[in-house]
């Protein structure tokens, strides 16, 4: 499945998530409310033919179980500072977006923990009349491996793990009349740094299109066919059996149109996973893709968001690993200056040919208060729990902490 190799990474570079920089407000703790209060608003800066915006993030968390250990959890109180820039080009029919952001975080204790991630990116948009768009990105970032990932590094000493992802993508999307056709490729590159993990060293090359037919309003019906070859650095195991494989599948589902009471899209069916080693199995099995917001009044937006599919495994033993994800979230507009979030998730691993599974459940909140136009005051709060089939990998960990957004 598309991407679901790098979205199972929860690095301190999460965050890395570039924003448009036309004029926008403050907060970002619920992105799907429609901003319409121009006490908050902010306009970029113009520097020549450049709009740019800057800002800081700052906050101090406090993690109860730092190394997401079974039992004699350490904690720790950890400082985070991520300054961003991004800088557009927009003429209405083109558009042009380059930024960075890095994300710098220290330990009070224990400090082999401390990490620098970066991502630089750019994006190109043209869009020669309404409803047709064609795109291309590259960009490279600097993750840090989350020490609660399902293939997380299990020695302490070393400090996190350290992974250098290079990747580009196109798209073309056309949504005029009843027909909605879209196409995406996308390439990349992991490189973890490590010379230990050299065996997790791949390339992953992906394509996708989509048909769809309006149905009524803003609802089109839709068909997806996917396809993903994934290379592996050292193409064989310390068995000698071949790693790289390839997946293809198609699904069906509804796609809604921007602006309505719903948005987003939703689609299911099925993927086979291809193995180049002959003694392995071929497979089939549940593809999903969901992302839909609805908003059942101005204030208020509910998003659902899943995920099904075969994604990379390095695990001894096993030849093959299936993700499925879920996530419910619900974001609000208490007062013109007040925002929340909460959210729930669900995952589940299955590690074939290992018999090994792992369920991991968690909860967030999150709550800003616009201070002004350029400054909010965020406080955040997160459990998870994790159980498997083997006892040293289950854990659990609340997260919680305080923090500044400034934006320019």
């Amino acid at each position: 499945m598309r991407g679901t190799t790098f979205l199972s990474l929860s690095v301190a570079a999460a965050a890395l998530v570039h924003v448009p920089v036309a004029a926008q407000s403050l907060p970002d703790t619920a992105p799907a409310i429609p901003r319409d209060d121009p006490e908050y608003e902010i306009d970029p800066t113009r520097i020549g033919p450049f709009d740019v915006t800057v800002g800081v993030r700052a906050s101090t968390q406090y993690d109860s179980n730092l190394y997401a250990l079974p039992d004699n959890e350490i904690d720790d109180v950890v400082f985070e500072l991520s300054p961003f820039v991004t800088a557009a080009i927009d003429n209405g029919k083109s558009r042009f977006e380059v930024g960075t952001q890095s994300v710098v975080r220290r330990h009070a204790d224990q400090t082999a923990e401390d990490s620098e991630a970066a991502r630089f990116f750019g994006d190109f948009t043209w869009t020669p009349v309404e409803g047709e768009s064609l795109g291309f990105g590259a960009q490279f970032e600097r993750a840090i491996e989350d020490r609660g990932d399902p293939e997380a590094r299990n020695v302490l000493a070393p400090g996190p793990r350290e992974i250098d992802i290079l990747s580009g993508n196109a798209h073309y999307r056309r949504e005029r009349g009843r027909i909605l056709l879209d196409l995406r490729a996308d390439v990349a590159k992991y490189d973890a740094r490590s010379v230990v993990d050299d065996n997790r060293d791949f390339s992953s090359y992906s394509g996708s299109a989509t048909v769809g037919f309006q149905v009524a309003g803003s609802v089109f019906v839709t068909a997806t066919g996917f396809a993903n070859r994934r290379d592996f650095r050292l193409e064989t195991d310390l068995a000698g059996l071949e790693r790289n494989s390839t997946t293809w599948g198609g699904r069906a589902g509804l796609s809604f149109a921007p602006g309505g009471l719903v948005e987003g899209a939703i689609s299911a069916g099925v993927f086979r996973f291809e193995p180049d080693e002959s003694t392995f199995d071929d497979r089939t099995g549940l593809s999903l893709a969901a992302n839909v917001t609805y908003r059942p009044q101005r204030r208020t937006a509910l998003t659902l968001s899943g995920s099904s599919g075969d994604v990379a495994t390095f695990r001894n033993g096993a030849t093959g690993r299936t993700d499925t994800t879920i996530r419910l979230t619900w974001q609000q507009e208490i007062r013109h200056n007040l925002y929340s979030s909460l959210s729930a998730g669900y995952r589940r691993s299955r590690f074939r040919g290992t018999g090994i599974e792992q369920e991991t459940a968690i909860v967030r909140g999150e709550l800003e208060f616009l201070v002004s136009r350029h400054l909010s005051v965020v406080a955040d709060a997160s459990y998870g729990d994790r159980q498997s089939d083997l006892l040293s990998e289950e854990f659990d960990r609340f997260r919680g902490g305080i923090g500044l957004r400034l934006r320019y």
